[in-house]
């Protein structure tokens, strides 16, 4: 399997390498939300040589310019600025940061001391002023007015909380940048005509010294940070041992959102001092090629199952025993123990084969012999679900609309790496509110290594095996960006597929366009592994292009699958609600509300579709209703209920424990 899944990205980055991104330069942000950000930590007690609050009143501490003044430039004319403010964005899209969108102002950033002040740069409220004519590169960038002595430190970090919010022109170019420079002299910085690690040198002669940071590495459309985040990075290089040195913030984009900046320390490295580093994957992604799904059946989980963490020395003195441990739900497993050189780093990878149905919350903890003096960037926490029969590369919660705009026709796919053999029924597809009843969509299962899949020539032909009937949308059946799933359309493939190990299948949904009809996209994926077909390039032109962000589109594994939706009740005169608690092994309740009097059964089956329990309710009166099962009388497993009204059904999973 993964020698044939590293043949097929060899081949996608020959076939893609030209795909830089997806959307529209002129797309809108009003469809994108975000996940809710995690408790943040706060900076360390350390002893820093200097500081600052970023304090309103000590503004003139700063010095504040742009590249406008560069005529020929990208930037020619463009005033965007930092600035000194007590305010957090008022750009018309910070709803994402606790604003209203309506002009006015939202709160700052949570850091230490941001009543009395932060640096901010407001590229959304620049981008309003500017009418959206997002074509030009933001260049613009506040810097300390006067040095710094670093001399008698032979390390040198540099730490700040602070908060941003990634728009990247909507199309995930890495275009977008938030960047640390340092000057030796105050006049001699990186080069300012670009924005690249590669070229954030400085030769003072005695040869090039790197003097770049990007401060929020790999952040694609909709990632923002932790309110605030704490950064770290070690500046040895440009200024330990220096007598002076200058330190610049610099923003670069196309109408992003904002970047905000407080209680910044320069201080000594730490003798000891290791963290998880800007890589960690549930399966390892970047070495063995096993995607990362948020809904993971459980047949299709590798027995090899590893995890991945990259970890890095920051510390100036060499690490021993470095080691990650991996709990996942309360079981802990533990990767090889290595040693790491003064910043070196490396991927330390842990096996682990989780188990039952349900989520897994994956924590990671770095742990050495030494004595960590900075344990705050030691642990991280990932997850993702176990289930029975839904499979999908997103983790359910919906972070934009796509397309941006609703009327264009296109087409969205999501690879598969089929471990075990298994049977594909339908295809789940979460579809965005706002679209027009009667809409038609229409699935498809692709095989991924047939030649023609993702050919322009047959962009909705080539590679199929099996589709859906072309299925006219029901109305009121749609979800909201910004939250979880709460309904998915099932296309009920035109015949069961049945897959054998080791092949690459796809998911994908095609819409014709002409009528409002959105998708949801999901979290970051890599780049070459998900997929849209449409006139998303240059001019509008029509092509497959690759995504970062996973269209919601997913296989449906269950041999009961209908097509439509699972909770039809506001289209059908009743509701049902899931069943509380659940899981259980004692009682749980199965609620429904009944527009009018209505002749009701029950049934609840288990793995195997079997009837195990079956009610027949007779005519049941308008209004709140419900059903309760003991479901101590069952064995522990994972059944399915469905509630029949009128000859109208609504099905939901229950656990038993």
């Amino acid at each position: 399997m993964k020698q044939v899944y590293f043949f097929l990205t060899a081949m996608l980055v020959g076939t893609f390498a030209t795909a830089q991104g997806l959307l529209p330069a002129q797309a809108v942000k009003d469809g994108l939300s975000f996940k809710k950000a995690s408790d943040a930590p706060t900076q360390i007690d350390r002893d820093a040589f200097w500081s600052h609050d970023c304090n309103i009143d000590n503004c003139s501490d700063w010095v504040f310019e742009n590249g406008s003044d560069i005529e020929g430039a990208a930037w020619y004319e463009v005033d965007i600025n930092f600035e000194c403010t007590t305010e957090g964005p008022a750009g018309p899209y910070n709803q994402w940061a606790g604003g209203s969108g309506d002009g006015s102002a939202a709160s700052s950033m949570n850091s230490t001391t941001s009543d009395n002040g932060t640096l901010m740069v407001d590229s959304d409220l620049f981008g309003q002023d500017a009418n959206y004519d997002a074509n030009w590169v933001e260049n613009c960038w506040v810097q300390t007015a006067n040095p710094i002595d670093c001399s008698a430190e032979p390390f040198v970090s540099i730490s700040l909380e602070t908060r941003y919010r990634c728009w990247d022109n909507g199309s995930s170019d890495d275009s977008e940048k938030c960047l640390i420079e340092i000057s030796r002299d105050g006049v001699n910085w990186p080069d300012i005509s670009t924005f690249s690690l590669e070229d954030g040198t400085v030769d003072y002669g005695e040869g090039p010294i790197q003097s770049r940071w990007e401060v929020f590495e790999g952040y694609g459309t909709g990632d923002q940070s932790d309110n605030p985040t704490i950064a770290e990075f070690d500046i040895t290089e440009a200024a330990g041992g220096q007598e002076t040195i200058w330190i610049r913030f610099r923003w670069a984009g196309t109408w992003g959102y904002s970047w905000e900046i407080d209680d910044i320390q320069v201080y000594a490295t730490p003798a000891n001092d290791t963290r998880i580093d800007n890589y960690a994957s549930y399966t390892n992604y970047l070495q063995t090629g096993v995607y990362e799904y948020g809904a993971w059946p459980q047949s299709q989980i590798p027995t090899d199952l590893e995890a991945g963490v990259k970890v890095y020395n920051s510390g100036y003195e060499p690490q021993s025993g470095v080691q990650i441990q991996l709990d996942h739900n309360g079981t802990v497993d533990m990767s090889a123990t290595i040693d790491l050189a003064y910043q070196a780093y490396d991927t330390l990878t842990t096996p682990y084969q989780p188990t039952g149905l349900g989520d897994v919350e994956i924590n990671y903890t770095l742990i050495d012999d030494n004595g960590d003096e900075n344990p705050s960037n030691n642990t991280l926490t990932q997850g993702f679900e176990i289930t029975e029969y839904s499979w999908g590369r997103d983790n359910g919660f919906i972070t934009a609309a796509f397309p941006g705009e609703g009327t264009d026709d296109f087409i969205a796919v999501a690879g598969y790496d089929i471990v075990s053999d298994v049977t594909i029924y339908a295809i789940d597809v979460a579809i965005i509110n706002g679209y027009e009843e009667g809409t038609a969509g229409i699935a498809y299962l692709y095989d991924a290594m047939d030649p023609d899949y993702l050919s322009d020539a047959t962009p909705s032909s080539g590679g199929v095996l099996v589709q859906s009937d072309e299925v006219d949308l029901v109305g009121g059946n749609g979800n909201e960006a910004g939250e979880e799933v709460a309904t998915w359309y099932t296309f009920l493939l035109e015949e069961p597929f049945e897959a054998s190990a080791g092949v690459f299948l796809a998911a994908g949904f095609e819409s014709y366009g002409g009528a409002n009809l959105q998708i949801g996209e999901a979290q970051f994926t890599y780049d070459q592994t998900a997929f849209v077909y449409g006139p998303f390039g240059s001019g509008s032109a029509y092509g497959w292009y690759y995504t970062n962000e996973v269209p919601m589109v997913r296989f449906n594994l269950d041999p009961n699958a209908e097509a439509g939706v699972a909770d039809l009740g506001n289209t059908q005169g009743f509701e049902m609600f899931p069943s509380f608690p659940n899981p259980t092994n004692a009682i749980t309740t199965v609620q429904f509300n009944l527009n009018n009097a209505s002749d009701v059964t029950f049934d609840m089956r288990d793995i195997t579709g079997k009837v195990v329990y079956r009610l027949d309710l007779g005519t049941q009166a308008p209004g709140m209703n419900s059903i309760t099962i003991d479901a101590s009388e069952f064995a522990a497993g994972a059944y399915t209920y469905t509630l029949t009204v009128n000859e109208e059904r609504a099905t939901d999973r229950l656990l038993i424990k």
